[in-house]
């Protein structure tokens, strides 16, 4: 019964929201235990929670809480398989942390009612994707070269760690084939003063395979000739590391 109640005033609120984002923004919402949420949190970090945000994660997968801009709690939605992802995800950090010329922030696992709630650090800075066009136009090589190692020497890695999931134990990397997490522009954090990549985060979709789609040029990349300078940056690498 409260559930149903529940529904139907969400229904009714979210039908006075004209933007659709926004609106499924605020059903998640309304639909989600917040505050017992935000009751965990508090009890996790011991923090006065003076600051908080919310996010939907991609697809609806996850709430995310930013709390102080200190941390972000993702909390899984409705997910069948959330506990695997969850783990999956801790292990592919754990193993790229090692690799990786930018820093990957850890991935902290708690269990909260039955299920399993991920911490990270939130990380100050910039989206790619947020950027400017005509910034990242300015800073286009130093963008694109860092881009680029970073592609490179997480395509190229082969974790022990990792092998069981790879669509084989024996497929090795190569040319555009390895380990890559597809979302660049979301999830590349730059520091807007230095022009450096400070962090890479999310690896919750990461896969091996073919990630040759990164540098496609479509609707997603709206900075078309960042990723065109990082694949002739990344070709000028895997020649040099490879003759």
């Amino acid at each position: 019964m409260a559930g149903s109640i529940r529904r139907f005033f969400t229904n009714v609120i979210c039908g006075c929201v004209y933007n659709k984002d926004t609106r499924k923004r605020l059903r998640v919402i309304l639909n989600s235990p917040m505050i017992d949420s935000l009751r965990f949190i508090k009890k996790n970090t011991g923090l006065r929670l003076k600051k908080v945000k919310t996010f939907i994660g991609y697809q609806a997968r996850n709430l995310l809480i930013s709390i102080n801009d200190k941390y972000i709690f993702k909390f899984p939605l409705r997910r069948s398989n959330s506990r695997e992802l969850t783990m999956r995800e801790s292990r592919i950090v754990d193993a790229f942390a090692r690799i990786s010329p930018i820093y990957i922030p850890a991935v902290d696992v708690f269990t909260h009612r039955g299920v399993l709630v991920r911490r990270y650090e939130f990380i100050h800075g910039t989206q790619l994707r947020q950027m400017p066009i005509d910034v990242a136009m300015a800073n286009i090589d130093t963008l694109a070269r860092q881009i680029a190692r970073f592609i490179y020497e997480i395509g190229m890695s082969d974790p022990d760690t990792l092998r069981d999931l790879k669509p084989t134990p024996d497929a090795r990397p190569g040319y555009m084939y390895g380990w890559s997490q597809g979302d660049i522009c979301d999830n590349f954090i730059v520091d807007m003063n230095t022009m450096k990549i400070i962090a890479f985060i999310d690896w919750e979709d990461c896969a091996f395979g073919d990630y040759s789609g990164i540098f496609t040029i479509n609707k997603r990349s709206p900075h078309r000739e960042l990723m065109a300078a990082t694949l002739r940056e990344y070709d000028r690498l895997f020649q040099e590391r490879n003759k």
